[in-house]
């Protein structure tokens, strides 16, 4: 199934040198990750990629990110636009690592780039962002200027309230 904002760039256009590849997402294809993500509208969404061999099967690429959101305060539920601004680093391979490769691992997989697999020798830049994108939204987005008011009652101790259910003597 092709993603709903897909680049694909062929492996083989990759060198030994750097090369770099911006992409942009059209209306179209906005409103299609919105509904993916759950959001009311995503405005815009682009990005910006630098991309080296690491060796033949494994490629690195540098990203910034840009994107526009339409998000719903969780506190007031108005909604409002937040701006994504993020820079991040992905590592292509072209198949999951084996149990055997991370235990032979010289470094901790944990600390290391974000790994995506490709396959049919294309790197999918517009799902890679997607997906960065995706992990960057705050979970509970609040409207600039919105505070959480913490209301305090005075029966807060939960044993007034057992107090208020007992019986008279």
């Amino acid at each position: 199934m092709t993603p709903e904002f897909s680049r694909t760039l062929p492996v083989a256009q990759i060198g030994a040198n750097e090369i770099t590849r911006s992409i942009e997402a059209t209306p179209e294809e906005c409103a299609a990750v919105a509904r993916r993500l759950g959001l009311p509208e995503l405005v815009s969404l682009a990005a910006t990629f630098r991309i080296t061999r690491q060796d033949r099967n494994t490629f690195e690429a540098h990203g910034k990110l840009h994107a526009r959101a339409v998000r719903t305060c969780v506190v007031s539920l108005d909604d409002f636009t937040e701006a994504t601004d993020i820079v991040f680093t992905i590592r292509f391979v072209d198949r999951e690592p084996s149990e055997e490769d991370i235990l032979e691992a010289p470094f901790d997989y944990d600390d290391g780039p974000d790994e995506v697999v490709y396959a049919d020798g294309e790197l999918d830049l517009g799902e890679a962002a997607v997906e960065e994108y995706a992990l960057a939204l705050p979970p509970y987005p609040r409207k600039p200027g919105v505070e959480f008011e913490e209301t305090v009652e005075e029966d807060a101790n939960p044993f007034a309230v057992l107090k208020k259910l007992s019986r008279p003597n």
